[in-house]
């Protein structure tokens, strides 16, 4: 049996994925990634397992009842898409093939292993030209204790994502991360975004050497959202947006989403369940997600302040927990007599609305 490992969204708006699902109607699919998961679920296919784990995790599960594995992607370049996977196969260090497509050619490469003739055949018929993987290697070195990780793939304007966390933007394609102590020290060739490093020493730190270290100009560039509506009881309290999100938009009547960012990944996530959201933002957001939305009785609220104040209200409101039995509507009411001396803004969404960056 073959494994598909989904990785992205552009697979799915694209309609590769459907192609590839119709290319092996006995394989077992899997995705991995947060934007993965949102155009899944606006693409209407089903029979692809979103466990929420890395990449190289997914892998692993696969290969544990595939006899071969595919990683099916359609990223911003050839390069860019098979240098991914071949880190991601490297980590995985399975002893099965494992073969990529990318639809950015369309191009084929083995990363593990020889390409099964069945498989080749199936990927010439959907138009892929077989291609050698490149060399990829974790490019990690030590620099007076703290260690050095370089990205390869950059390009100028890119954002620099550090296990999903923006971190900044890169001013060319010589991008080199340092840390120590799981701390990130300093960021070369980077326009830094402090709050993102915040965030990322908020949730402890980071491993540089094992991290999730990604460069992108956007979340997602297309797709047409999906609504269905959830039938969840009390509020969420979301500050950071991953693949946890859908858990909670399916058992949440509303949630309070802390950041610009996050508001606007998060936000746009559960307005496809009808889950309206409290905003607590700053204006620092990246506009790193294009042409998301909010839920009708959306509330956005611009204070100086959002990571501060947003730890103010999980502490006075949510008693220090990350849910709330109360009402949406008592919550929003809360959080806005809370905030009233520090309010800059506020922002009603009275039908589904295209969120500002």
């Amino acid at each position: 049996m073959t494994g598909v490992l989904f990785h992205g969204p552009e697979v799915f708006d694209s309609g590769w994925a459907a192609r590839f699902k119709r290319a092996f109607p006995r394989g077992r699919f899997m995705l991995a990634g947060t934007m993965s998961r949102t155009a899944l679920h606006d693409s209407g296919l089903e029979g692809v397992a979103a466990p929420g784990l890395q990449p190289s995790a997914c892998l692993k599960l696969l290969g544990k009842k595939c006899s071969a594995l595919l990683i099916a992607t359609a990223s911003k370049s050839e390069k860019s898409g098979l240098t991914f996977g071949g880190l991601v196969t490297g980590r995985a260090g399975l002893k099965l093939p494992v073969v990529q497509a990318e639809c950015a050619g369309p191009v084929y490469a083995a990363h593990a292993g020889a390409c099964p003739p069945r498989l080749a055949a199936a990927l010439g018929k959907l138009g892929f030209l077989r291609t050698r993987a490149p060399e990829t290697r974790i490019e990690l070195w030590n620099e007076g204790g703290a260690l050095c990780r370089r990205l390869t793939t950059c390009a100028k304007g890119d954002f620099i994502l550090v296990d999903g966390i923006v971190v900044g933007r890169a001013n060319g394609t010589e991008v080199v991360l340092v840390a120590r102590d799981r701390a990130i020290t300093e960021l070369r060739g980077v326009t830094v975004k402090p709050h993102g490093l915040e965030k990322v020493r908020r949730l402890g730190g980071v491993d540089l050497a094992a991290a999730k270290l990604a460069s992108t100009r956007t979340l997602r560039r297309g797709g047409r959202a999906r609504i269905l509506k959830a039938a969840g009881k009390g509020v969420v309290f979301i500050d950071h947006a991953g693949m946890h999100v859908y858990a909670l938009a399916e058992k949440a009547a509303g949630a309070v989403t802390v950041g610009d960012d996050t508001t606007a990944v998060a936000g746009d996530i559960l307005r496809r369940y009808g889950v309206p959201v409290v905003g607590i933002v700053d204006g620092d957001g990246d506009g790193i997600h294009q042409g998301g939305s909010l839920a009708p009785g959306s509330v956005v609220l611009t204070v100086k302040a959002d990571d501060r104040e947003g730890l103010r209200v999980r502490r006075l409101i949510f008693r220090g927990s990350g849910r709330t039995g109360k009402s949406f509507s008592r919550v929003r009411s809360e959080i806005e007599h809370l905030l009233s001396g520090v309010l800059l803004g506020r922002r009603q969404v009275m039908e589904s609305c295209k969120i500002c960056s």
